[in-house]
């Protein structure tokens, strides 16, 4: 897949937070993504985010978003000083960028790096 090729080749990392960590873990055990993630799955990934990952401490606090319950994905982003953040929320998609951070679907995201 490109995303292992982006990530073992470093022109990616990914960065999380304690809190999107947390609600990485609460949104995989919801009954729709039971499908995707067993527990193997999710401590598999987890060992992936070890390895791969950044974990930033976040102290802004953003008020933007229409849906109060996403600032702190833009907070994230701008405590993390990333280019991109990857979501599929249309609350936050409808916003484009934030400080430097271009909002993208995974998608996008592909199409703008591999191009």
């Amino acid at each position: 897949m490109v995303i292992d090729k982006l990530l073992s080749t470093e022109k990616i990392t990914l960065i999380f937070s304690n809190e999107s960590l947390e609600e990485f873990m609460e949104v995989v055990k919801r009954p729709k993504f039971e499908k995707y993630f067993g527990e193997q799955e999710i401590a598999d990934l987890l060992i992936l985010f070890d390895y791969y990952g950044q974990l930033v401490p976040v102290s802004s606090k953003i008020e933007i978003c229409r849906d109060p319950k996403d600032n702190f994905l833009l907070a994230l982003a701008k405590d993390g000083d990333v280019d991109y953040l990857i979501t599929g929320d249309q609350d936050l998609l409808e916003i484009e960028t934030y400080e430097k951070s271009s909002i993208l679907t995974f998608g996008a995201f592909l199409e703008k790096v591999i191009k």
